[in-house]
């Protein structure tokens, strides 16, 4: 279990991270363009491969007999890193007035932000060192 902890903790950075440069060029650039849920569709896209790359990188700091228990304490805590960005950022979003211009999400959209969530939590288990 202690041997997913770090691994963990690089997946959720890295995972936020390709999220945060990823969502904006949505929202500014593609989506005034094309519609936002065909935006949200190729950000999806984009991000799926993104993750998978994350997850090789970090599955790298994995033992090599890492089993069941070290992948899903990755998973478990890159999940919550990511939520936790991502609460953490709407939050600086709203208070700073920067999300008071933008649309609500559809269903649709948030779909494959669901979507997505569990393959970050999937790709721990999928992926080799």
């Amino acid at each position: 279990m202690k041997a997913g902890l770090l691994p963990g903790l690089l997946y959720g950075v890295l995972a936020f991270l390709c999220g945060a440069v990823l969502g904006p060029i949505r929202e500014l650039l593609l989506a005034p363009e094309i519609g936002a849920l065909p935006a949200a569709l190729l950000e999806g896209v984009v991000l799926a491969v993104a993750l998978f790359v994350v997850a090789r990188v970090a599955a790298r700091r994995l033992p090599p007999e890492a089993g069941r228990d070290p992948r899903a304490a990755m998973a478990v805590l890159g999940v919550v890193v990511v939520l936790a960005g991502e609460v953490a950022l709407g939050a600086v979003l709203d208070a700073s007035g920067l999300s008071e211009g933008r649309a609500p999400r559809g269903g649709a959209e948030q779909a494959i932000g669901l979507v997505l969530l569990a393959w970050l939590a999937a790709l721990p288990f999928r992926v080799r060192r």
